[in-house]
């Protein structure tokens, strides 16, 4: 572009030793803007070069502790009417880049002063089926007063409604998949978040926003009861109409229900809902802690409710599988207790049509055909199973469940073998289907050894702790036998099928020996 008026599109960054993910990011926005503003705080590495490279306009700006300073830099240097934040490990796709820059383009009413759009966060390789979705005003007029505020976390919505103006919809959204994952980088991220949550709390004592974003943190962290401390404080200074709230409560929740407060999370659920009757995530949460209760009908309308929720528009930072594959999941294990084998593969069948590739789903789905005897139903699906790689594993247990039940063992040997044989790396579901082949067969020094590598790779499992016992017990060998169970009861206390196992060996040990 000649002339800065012919600038309609400024996209803001801020980056620091960013070279691991900048090029992607910078090559998915490129096609759609007039301009890139870089604004670098402080590189060691050749991220100015590659920001160089693909046209940037680069800035040095110090750290100071405070993103909303960085970002409101990067503001100051923009040219285009309309400014478009991102971050360095964001890509947009080519379709939500073309329809950001029609957007800048068109005319809108002078009171309309920034974009809602949406960030996905994908769970990581662990997770790939997960994604989280956060709202943010991330198109704004280019105007000096709008600006970022909050040392972390910032948002530009207040002074938006300072300015008395008004913010539109859209389904536009960028992909935040290139966060560390890695323990170490989720460590230096934490600690860096605390740090600045810390000094922000230190420039706005209880400012609702600051307390929620340090109860989310700790929350992250799997540090619930710190989590519950800040948590509780932000709502004791939260309006219900703040956006965080919701999602300040399903937290709460969440954290009380992991240290075990029961009772407080069924009152937090309780005045929850009272305030927000609609909301997905505080059902799904009112699902989880009916079903850890053993109420498993009222479960099972939370769960359904949590499906039918609410659909107007509002900020949230919301997961969208607890309306859907995360909520039938769920609902199939519910059902399975009632003993409703049938309606639970309804629900794992919704479960693998929303995620094909979810093999918890297709788990699932197999256990409750083979607890029904639909032994042809599940050689239909083998097929569909075999086509997917990522579900090998699975497609073995499936076909050798389906051999079982037509009394051939060796073929059913032959499928799980080679999921079984790796060295080093076996497959669980494979390992345990074997199992019971080798106890069907009395060969219970060949289930002792899987099972040994069973216990190894999960120690917490008190199922296979309490089949290890019963293949040792079977063998003859009586005390080791008798440590594997008593490590079951450790881990399943007063469990009837080990309690009778060790009744038997105790029998066993005092019977007389010739």
């Amino acid at each position: 572009m000649n002339q800065e008026t012919d600038i309609f599109l400024s996209v803001c960054m801020i980056v620091r030793d960013s070279s691991r993910t900048l090029r992607e990011c910078l090559e998915s926005i490129l096609p759609w803007t007039d301009e890139i503003v870089v604004v670098d705080t402080g590189s060691l590495d050749d991220t100015p070069q590659i920001a160089d490279q693909h046209g940037a306009r680069l800035y040095r700006f110090p750290w100071i502790d405070d993103f909303a300073a960085a970002r409101n830099e990067s503001l100051r240097h923009a040219r285009g009417k309309w400014l478009f934040w991102m971050d360095s490990d964001d890509t947009i796709p080519a379709d939500c880049g073309r329809r950001l820059r029609q957007l800048a383009r068109e005319d809108h009413p002078e009171s309309l002063l920034g974009f809602v759009m949406q960030v996905h966060c994908p769970g990581g390789q662990a997770a790939r089926d997960q994604v989280t979705i956060v709202d943010h005003v991330k198109l704004i007029r280019n105007s000096p007063n709008l600006r970022f505020e909050g040392r972390i976390h910032e948002q530009v919505l207040s002074s938006i409604r300072r300015a008395e103006g008004d913010v539109a919809w859209t389904d536009i959204y960028v992909i935040h998949s290139g966060a560390d994952q890695s323990p170490a980088g989720r460590k230096r991220k934490f600690d860096r978040d605390l740090r600045l949550l810390q000094l922000d709390l230190q420039d706005r004592p209880d400012h609702p926003f600051v307390l929620f974003n340090l109860g989310m943190t700790f929350n992250d962290m799997q540090s619930h009861a710190e989590a519950v401390h800040w948590l509780r404080r932000s709502l004791a200074f939260s309006l219900p109409d703040e956006s965080h709230v919701r999602k300040a409560y399903a937290l709460l929740i969440q954290s009380l229900m992991a240290i075990g407060w029961i009772r407080d999370a069924q009152l937090v659920s309780k005045q929850a809902l009272s305030l927000f009757p609609d909301d997905p995530e505080l059902w799904f949460r009112r699902g989880l802690l009916d079903q850890q209760t053993s109420r498993l009908n009222e479960a099972l309308q939370a769960y359904t409710q949590a499906i039918w929720g609410e659909s107007q528009i509002r900020f949230s930072s919301r997961d969208p599988g607890i309306q859907g594959y995360k909520a039938r999941h769920n609902m199939a294990l519910v059902y399975s207790s009632l003993g409703r084998n049938d309606l639970a593969e309804l629900q794992w069948r919704s479960v693998v049509h929303e995620q094909p590739h979810n093999r918890e789903g297709w788990r699932g789905l197999r256990q409750v055909l083979v607890a029904q005897r639909r032994f042809a139903a599940m050689s239909a699906e083998c097929y569909a199973l075999k086509s997917m790689p990522m579900l090998m594993e699975e497609w073995a247990c499936w076909q050798g469940e389906v051999h079982l039940a037509r009394d051939e063992r060796e073929a059913a040997e032959g499928v799980l073998a080679p999921f079984i044989d790796r060295e080093g790396d076996f497959d669980m579901d494979a390992a345990n289907l074997q199992c019971r082949i080798c106890f069907d067969a009395g060969s219970y020094s060949q289930a002792v050894k899987i099972l040994e590598q069973i216990v190894a790779a999960d120690p917490e499992d008190a199922a296979a702790h309490h089949n290890l016992g019963q293949a040792r017990l079977n063998s003859g060998d009586l005390e080791r036998a008798r440590q594997s169970l008593q490590r079951s009861l450790e881990l399943r206390p007063a469990w009837p099928a080990t309690l009778k196992s060790l009744e038997e060996m105790e029998r066993a040990f005092q019977q007389p020996h010739s």
